[in-house]
């Protein structure tokens, strides 16, 4: 037993931090891409296309090498593989069952599973899979069904022997270039051949046969794919209900990623539509057909689960290759793949007329009518709800707005009443018309004449009887939609000194409307609802009460020579404006203060009305700010006045 402590513990870790950051300052001295590991550092979808459309159309020289580096990305791009699962991957590893309800085409996934790898090293299962295509150029079951078809066809590599596992189990799904089926194809190999493709394409990354795991996992989050889906597909952090209880297959990844609608019941591919004859079939791997039915659970059956999943792809990927062939043919026609006796055949040419008049030329192009119904049903009841919801909203509004103009109308009403009733009390009459009233508000000062017939003069008296017979002017329309909300505004947390706060109090900061304009417009509603808000507010009133108070005092000094003079206090004292703030508060408390005016308007009545709106406060500074008083104090002393307190 090894009783010495883990080497990789704060020694080993701080070294290898240590390194990490002589790394990153020599890169920035060497000026290394800066674009490395981005999304430039890769390629797009378009560009993957061009890198599969660039091996079959060099696929005339070393076809078997540029199909095994066409099936090499198509795995890590829609499996999200790394390099060595690719080169170390058997067929044994390949099995396939059937999807059913994913739409109106057969869904027949290509399963890839693995129990080894860099990050696998205790035997542990781990599934991926994908979706047969809607462009057969970037089909990973289309590659795959043509290299198996160059290989065990067109070469000297013999079928697969389902008799005995031995025989078949070790058969490697990327072969060798040395030949040996059991071989495991070299990195380098895989490396200088990647490159090679990328170079084709003039697709620049510094991965090789790690970009198509990542690029692939970038491309799906593109397409909207989340990260819980993509987390399953690149098995990366896998739980134990996934890894061992559910089948680990991201449905909604492999759908997106192979071109279909995200939602279930939209799988459709119309090249699949149209069913190879069976003479056809036969041609291809005619060893295969020995094997049918001869795996199962029946009597009679071999019980082999993996022969029977392999053979049942074989089985599938015999009509992917006459389905694609039709489209990839007409594209690629110097492959020596076209070289197959099955293409050669009369029956061939029968089915190829019956594919173009099913497919067209726009094989893939054209999206399918049953996904763009599927997205669009979503999207259009989305529409129709924020619809509905926005004519409610409308119609709560225009009630309020209509609310708000009948009682204008009844205000003006009771007015010209009150004011005929009392015109014609006398011997004079004077006819008032409730349209002009309605159209133009009451005049502001009435004239000489009608001074006269009310029995005053152009006094005070003139204001109470005015102020008797009619309310305040009702508010119009606008103003009325408007005054259904008040705004959301909190005050600035970084105001430190007496004269800011007197800033933000009168003028406001950065463009933001003053606190004494939301008091005088909205009075308490603004901050309303929000404990925090009303305890900031409430301890830096203080600050504006001292102020007015002291400008009262003076006589004539006025309130900006009041605050710079409390500006000049909180200096000589050196505390924090909180701090500053409490012991005003303490002071107030002290004089019985409590009933000071706030008003920040011109004049008695707009100061009165703010003590009586505005002056909420005085409840929170009975109920709230016990709190601020008790406990918010101490979290301030402790915090903010931290370093005001053990200063000079």
């Amino acid at each position: 037993m090894n009783c010495h402590s883990s080497p990789r513990e704060d020694n080993i870790r701080q070294y290898l931090k240590t390194l990490q950051r002589r790394d990153a300052k020599l890169d920035k001295e060497l000026y290394v891409d800066k674009g490395r590991d981005t999304l430039l550092d890769g390629y797009s979808e378009e560009d993957f296309q061009r890198i599969c459309a660039e091996l079959w159309g060099h696929s005339h020289v070393s076809p078997e090498c540029h199909l095994r580096t066409l099936v090499d990305l198509l795995l890590g791009h829609y499996l999200l593989t790394r390099g060595g699962d690719r080169r170390a991957a058997e067929i044994s590893d390949l099995h396939t069952f059937e999807f059913p309800g994913e739409g109106p085409t057969r869904c027949i996934p290509l399963i890839f599973t693995t129990r080894a790898g860099k990050e696998n090293q205790h035997g542990r299962l781990e599934t991926a899979g994908a979706l047969r295509h809607r462009k057969s150029t970037v089909c990973l079951l289309g590659g795959l069904a043509f290299y198996l078809l160059f290989r065990w066809d067109l070469t000297d590599e013999p079928f697969p022997d389902f008799s005995r596992r031995a025989a078949w189990y070790e058969t490697r799904l990327l072969k060798a270039t040395s030949g040996d089926r059991t071989a495991v194809l070299a990195y380098n190999t895989q490396r200088d051949w990647v490159c090679k493709a990328f170079k084709y394409a003039g697709v620049a990354s510094q991965k090789k046969t790690h970009l198509s795991r990542s690029s692939g996992a970038k491309t799906a989050e593109l397409k909207g794919v989340s990260e819980d889906q993509i987390r399953r597909a690149g098995r990366w952090n896998q739980e134990q209900m996934v890894g061992c209880y559910l089948n680990s297959l991201p449905r909604k990844f492999m759908r997106t990623m192979a071109g279909h609608p995200a939602q279930a019941g939209c799988f459709e591919v119309p090249r699949a539509g149209v069913a190879p004859p069976s003479v056809l079939l036969s041609m291809i791997w005619p060893q295969l057909d020995d094997w049918k039915g001869r795996f199962g659970l029946q009597p009679g059956q071999v019980n082999d689960l993996a022969a029977m999943g392999v053979t049942n792809l074989l089985f599938y990927l015999r009509e992917v290759v006459l389905q694609d062939s039709v489209a990839m043919r007409a594209r690629f026609p110097d492959s020596p793949v076209w070289n197959h006796a099955v293409f050669q055949h009369e029956a061939y040419e029968v089915f190829a007329q019956r594919m173009r008049a099913a497919v067209g030329d726009d094989e893939g192009q054209r999206p399918s009518r049953l996904g763009l119904l599927a997205q669009a049903v979503p999207a259009l009841a989305d529409y129709l709800h924020c619809m509905d919801a926005r004519i409610e909203a409308g119609n709560d509004k225009v009630q309020e707005a209509l609310s708000g103009i009948e009682e204008q109308v009844r205000a003006q009403g009771a007015y010209g009443a009150r004011l005929h009733r009392q015109l014609t009390s006398g011997s004079l009459t004077l006819q008032v018309k409730l349209a002009d009233l309605v159209d133009d508000a009451p005049p502001s000062r009435p004239p000489p004449s009608m001074l006269g017939l009310l029995g005053g003069s152009d006094s005070s008296r003139y204001a109470s009887a005015r102020a008797s017979l009619a309310p305040e002017e009702p508010p119009s329309l606008l103003s009325s939609l408007e005054a259904l909300e008040p705004p959301c505004h909190s005050m600035c947390r970084t105001v430190r000194t007496v004269e800011a706060l007197w800033r933000e109090w009168t003028v406001g900061l950065r463009g933001q409307p003053s606190v004494g304009a939301l008091d005088s417009r909205w009075g308490s509603r603004w901050r309303s609802g929000r404990p925090k808000e009303q305890q900031w507010y409430s301890l830096r009133l203080e600050v504006v009460r001292e102020i007015r108070r002291l400008a009262k005092a003076q006589r004539g000094g006025g309130e900006e020579r009041a605050m710079w003079a409390l500006h000049q206090q909180q200096e000589r004292v050196g505390y924090s404006l909180d701090r500053f703030c409490k012991q005003l508060r303490e002071a107030r408390k002290a004089r019985g203060g409590a009933g000071e005016s706030t008003g920040t308007g011109n004049g008695r009545g707009k100061a009165r009305g703010i003590d009586r709106g505005t002056d909420k406060d005085k409840d929170t500074d009975r109920g709230t700010d016990k709190d601020t008083d008790r406990g918010i104090d101490k979290d301030i002393d402790r915090g903010t006045d931290k370093d005001i307190d053990t200063g000079p």
